[in-house]
Order: structure tokens, then sequence, then C-alpha cells
């Protein structure tokens, strides 16, 4: 049997997360719900037909706010719906070695008090098969990525999807630390995440360098578009990826917007379109290690997992670049060369520009990349607030 908890309180909301069982749904009143210590669902082990469900009674009217995470622990079908969160300092929702975990159509306002935090964070052993759908995100000003995958110290996450939501104002600008989202740290970089990042929208996210920043291997970034902001997807470590059917538009003016930037082995990008940015459309970089055509050198240190991975094997194919400060360009950082990645079939639409540039000679088997006119090329189909976010079909 079904049972209801009403709550209208910090306390009586603390006492029903301890007290309800799988099944049990959680119902917020309106008002705000402040305190200085975490609510903890811990041990609260469900099913697909057996799903605690913490709910606000009316979408964006029940706020937690004060130095208060809603942490998730080892735990298994779990809802959080529909609240509004304007936390200080700290995460706002913690997933630590749980599974089957949906987040959804939360706000995520944090107040700007000059600390460093993420929003939302994965973390712990056996976390997997959670979903990140229909939030916002944004906007942000201190320092911390907004959505972290920072895994165990050996392996991150897997089978997570972070879809439809809505990414924005994220800034002003740092050298590092201020990404939207980051799957995975240099020391687990090694791991498979087989993580689905998809159908989300990216406005503004000025943060720092990496929009998205991947840290991990064998994941999918896809269908999701983004608008006047100034940073990269980044294949930072691991390998394997796959980003394909991304659209980034810019306004021609905003500096440092880009496409994409990889390191590391055998990566796909494919079937993106990219438009009036500033910076590299696609840059297959040069790395300063060489992790060797494997990519799994014998017990590499630290150090050697932060560097930037020679890229091995990429497959740069049938993506659309239209009046772009920057084609595809190839090798930048020294001293080692990308190796054996193939270049093909990719349309470069600008006066200026050459389809390819390599800064350094690359072996790169250069397929059909053509020059086009902006006449003959459209503009695939771009998300938009209506389609992502809280109040999202």
């Amino acid at each position: 049997m079904t049972t209801i908890y009403w709550v209208s309180s910090s306390d009586e909301l603390a006492a029903a997360m301890g007290r309800a069982e799988p099944g049990s749904t959680i119902l917020l009143a309106d008002g705000v719900y402040e305190r200085n210590e975490d609510y903890i669902v811990e041990g609260k082990v469900g099913s697909d037909t057996a799903i605690l469900s913490i709910r606000a009674v009316n979408k964006g009217k029940a706020t937690i706010a004060g130095e208060s995470s809603i942490r998730i622990l080892n735990s298994a079908y779990v809802e959080v719906w529909g609240l509004l969160f304007q936390v200080e300092q700290r995460e706002s929702i913690i997933l630590d070695g749980s599974r089957h975990v949906r987040i959804a159509r939360n706000r995520f306002e944090p107040r700007q008090v000059g600390a460093e935090y993420s929003l939302l964070s994965v973390v712990g052993s056996g976390s997997g098969w959670n979903r990140i759908e229909r939030n916002e995100f944004g906007p942000k000003a201190d320092l911390g990525p907004l959505v972290i995958f920072d895994g165990d110290g050996e392996q991150i996450s897997q089978h997570d999807v972070i879809e439809y939501n809505y990414f924005h104002h994220i800034g002003p600008r740092v050298v590092n630390g201020l990404e939207a989202i980051r799957l995975g740290l240099s020391g687990i970089s090694l791991s498979n995440g087989y993580i689905t990042i998809q159908h989300n929208l990216f406005e503004n996210c000025d943060g720092e360098p990496e929009i998205i920043s991947v840290k991990s291997c064998y994941n999918t970034i896809r269908y999701n578009t983004f608008q006047n902001s100034a940073g990269q997807v980044t294949a930072r470590h691991g390998h394997g990826n796959r980003f394909h059917n991304n659209v980034f538009i810019g306004d021609g003016m905003k500096e440092e917007m880009g496409g994409f930037r990889i390191y590391g082995n055998d990566h796909y990008i494919f079937d993106n379109y990219m438009e009036n940015l500033t910076l590299d459309a696609l840059l297959i970089d040069g790395g300063n290690y060489d992790g060797g055509p494997d990519g799994y050198p014998e017990a590499p240190t630290q150090q050697e997992l932060r560097k930037h991975w020679r890229v091995y094997r990429a497959h740069v194919v049938n993506n659309t670049i239209v009046n772009c400060r920057h084609g595809v360009t190839l090798g930048k950082r020294i001293p080692y060369a990308p190796e054996n990645c193939v270049i093909a079939y990719n349309r470069v639409c600008g006066k200026e520009q050459q389809a390819i540039y390599e800064y350094r000679p690359s072996p790169a088997v250069c397929i059909n990349n053509q020059k086009a006119d902006v006449e003959d090329i459209r503009c695939p189909a771009i998300l938009t607030r209506i389609d992502v976010g809280p109040d999202s079909d």
C-alpha cells in the first residue's frame, strides 16, 4: 500500500525522508524549506513498480534553501520532482552509490555567495542508470561545474542519461572549473561510462573553455544545441566517445565560441553543424603525452593522466561548418600530432577558410572534404526554451 507524507516544514521533510519506504510519496507544500543539515535518503531500495517519490505539490513552489543538500545514499528507484533549489555553498542534490534515480523538472538557481560548489553530483560505488531530465540549471557565477560525475576513485557511474535540460548563463569566464557538465576526472578517465547527454540546450554557457568536459570512455553526446556559448565540447581524457548531430550557433562576435576539441583514441565526431563560431569549429589537437595506439599504458601516473593525450584514429565525418573563424584544425598542441585519423566528407563554407588546416604534418586520411556555398546549406532544427526544462512537454 502506498503511503503519502504531506510535509510543510524542513523538520517534517527530514523526518519523512527517514521514514518513507519504497513506493511512498512525499509531497512538499508551497514554501521555503531552509536548514543547515542535509536531507538524507539512505538504503531505500525499491523497484520500477515501487518508487520513492519526493515531489512538490505545485511545481516550482517548494524551495530547498540554506546550506542543505538532498543526499541519496545507497538507494535505488528514487524520484525528485518539481522543486526549486536555492542552496548556498554546496550541492543541491548528491547521488552517492545510487541507481535508477530520476531527477526531473527541478530548477537549480543557487544563491551566489562566492564559494565553490556544484549543483548536482553523482558519486560513489555502484552508481548507474540514473536519469537527469527536464531541469533548469543556472544562472551560476560561482566556481564549480554545474553537474559532475566523479565516480568512486576508480569507476565513473554507468548508463546514466542527461536529457532535455536547460543550461544557461554560466560565467563570468574563469580559466578552469566552471563547466556545465563534467563526466569524470583524470584519475578515473580510463573507466567506461556509457553515459548519454542528449537533447539539451546550452545558452550563454561562458564559464570556462570546456562547456562539456568528457573525462571517461564510451559516452555519447548527441542532439544538443549550443547557443552563443564561449567554450567547446571537449574530449579531455578517455577513449571511444561519440559526438554526433549537435548544433552550435554563434553570433559571430562573442569570442571563444567553438565546437569540439579532441584528445585520446577512437573518438567519432559526425553529422554536427557549426555556424558563426569565433574559435575552432573542430580541433583534433596535438598532445603532450603519448598513451599509445591502444590507449591503455601500464600504470600511468596521476601526472600522466592529467596531460593532453595524443589523438589516435579519430573519425571526423560529414560535419558542416558555416562562416566560422576556423574549420577543421589538426594538431595545435606539441609535440605529438594526431595519428591515423579519418577526415572525410566535411563541408566548410566561408570565403577565407581552408577546409582543413594542419599546424604540423599529420598522417590523416582526408577524403572529399570540400568548400561549399552558403546558399546550399540548411541549418538543422535547433532546440529552444519550449523544448527543454521544467515546463517542456
